[in-house]
């Protein structure tokens, strides 16, 4: 008995071992910018391409324009633009859209001198779309526009920082640019993050500044300019100030962090949740500690259902952390950034279709210009689309991995009758007669790829 009592003690501990060794998180440097040539220094979320490379943008801190990159999953870096200014200088990231090439902005230069909109392929060649000349077109974009689902790009200027107006624009698919909506302040001022589209098919963001106490807003605004709800962050600073980034998560609530304000300590941020019905309430006070401080950047959604960001600041070493957070507010700080990683992320982190998160860090690193890091919390490998949504006879594009030999596609368990695998991480599926919003899942020769969130089917 007591040798049997000794085998089922080892095997518990055993058991625990493995339990602890699977939940720990691996954080590491992927790439690391050295400064030279026009590597320049990562600040934007990454995005994943057909190809499924990793995308991002880079500024220069030694006065040169900026650059858009590209990255395996080994860390193979490749600049594939730089900037010359006449084009726009200090790009603000990148939106892979259905025509198969990014759209972003530039915040500055072009031939208006307050920055541009542009389309580029991934073996980077670039098209100007739109100079902004801080008319009624708006001035200093600072984040990618979005692609909606007729098509159409919508993303917003911040009046180059405040100096003009702030807008939302509409980029259409016939390559008209107009100015849907331009703000006053008791509205919103410096919507700096990217919009979303939610599931009513309307638009929402968040305003840094504004509103009726100058803490920030958050927005619904409709695809033809009309503006639908505005919430102002209350004058006690309690519910958070400036916010930024804003997500709609898998329960239909909307989930977003303010830099500043919450009720702890000086106030060093809040997560925050906005309901379908548009009441906002705090989710999460961030210490200024151990707990970091500071979250600029927002928020994703996992595949575990969790959301992740990044705080600024705090952290075991000053230089900001990662954390994950339930959409019930269960809160953990999973890495504490430290100079030989990276210092002071400033936006959120991706989930790669390996599972893997990535980031941007912009200072730090090894050569002092920061990094692309890493982020395994052994999450499974899955699916998703470069737009959510469609109706049946259309064609859905998904992202992924190991497609070759690709065997079923089905929608909310419909099976697509036509499907093409294009190459090992993109294929294309019909919509089928059917099908209803839904995960997506992919039959490959290793085993079903689920869809990290739901296909929306539109009528």
């Amino acid at each position: 008995m007591k040798f049997l009592d000794t085998i089922r003690r080892l095997a518990l501990a055993a058991v625990i071992v493995l339990t602890a060794a699977l939940n720990a998180q691996t954080v590491k440097d992927v790439a690391r910018f050295t400064g030279n040539n026009s590597s320049g220094t990562p600040f934007a979320t990454p995005i994943q391409g057909r190809d499924g490379k990793i995308y991002g943008c880079s500024f220069d801190p030694k006065g040169t324009a900026g650059s858009i990159f590209s990255l395996t999953a080994g860390g193979a870096m490749k600049t594939i633009y730089t900037f010359d200014f006449t084009n726009g200088s200090d790009p603000t990231g990148l939106t892979l859209a259905s025509d198969g090439n990014f759209y972003g902005t530039a915040a500055n230069s072009g031939s208006g001198t307050y920055g541009t909109l542009f389309r580029i392929t991934s073996a980077g060649a670039i098209t100007v779309l739109h100079d902004f000349l801080a008319g009624s077109d708006g001035a200093g974009p600072t984040s990618p526009p979005i692609q909606g689902s007729d098509g159409s790009f919508y993303g917003t200027t911040t009046g180059a920082a405040g100096i003009f107006q702030s807008t939302i624009y509409k980029y259409s698919t016939s390559g008209t640019f107009t100015t849907i909506f331009q703000f006053t302040d008791t509205q919103g001022k410096l919507p700096g993050s990217a919009l979303i589209q939610g599931s009513d098919g309307n638009l929402y963001g968040t305003a840094l500044e504004g509103g009726t106490s100058n803490k920030g807003t958050i927005y619904k605004i409709s695809t033809s300019g009309s503006l639908l709800y505005n919430y102002s962050f209350p004058a006690d600073g309690k519910s958070g100030v400036y916010p930024s980034g804003l997500i709609q998560a898998s329960d239909g609530n909307f989930y977003g962090t303010t830099y500043y304000g919450g009720n702890v300590g000086q106030g060093n941020g809040t997560v925050f949740k906005m309901d379908q019905n548009g009441v906002v309430s705090v989710l999460y006070n961030f210490s200024g500690s151990t707990g970091g401080a500071n979250p600029s950047g927002g928020l994703v959604q996992a595949t575990d259902g969790n959301l992740y960001g990044t705080t600024s600041a705090g952290g075991t070493y000053g230089y900001g952390t990662i954390f994950r957070i339930s959409t019930a507010g269960r809160f953990k700080t999973l890495y504490s950034f430290s100079t030989a990683v990276g210092e002071n992320p400033s936006s959120a982190p991706m989930q790669r279709t390996s599972g893997l998160f990535y980031g941007s860090l912009p200072f730090g690193s090894k050569y002092g210009y920061g990094a692309i890091y890493s982020l395994d919390m052994g999450l499974a490998p899955f699916v998703t689309f470069v737009l959510p949504t469609g109706k049946v006879g259309q064609t859905a594009q998904i992202l992924g991995q190991g497609f070759t030999g690709t065997t079923s596609v089905t929608f909310q368990g419909v099976a697509a009758t036509s499907f093409s695998v294009k190459s090992d991480s993109y294929m294309t599926a019909v919509i089928p007669s059917g099908a209803t919003t839904g995960p997506v899942v992919v039959t490959t020769p290793s085993g079903k790829l689920t869809s990290n969130k739901a296909f929306r089917v539109t009528k």
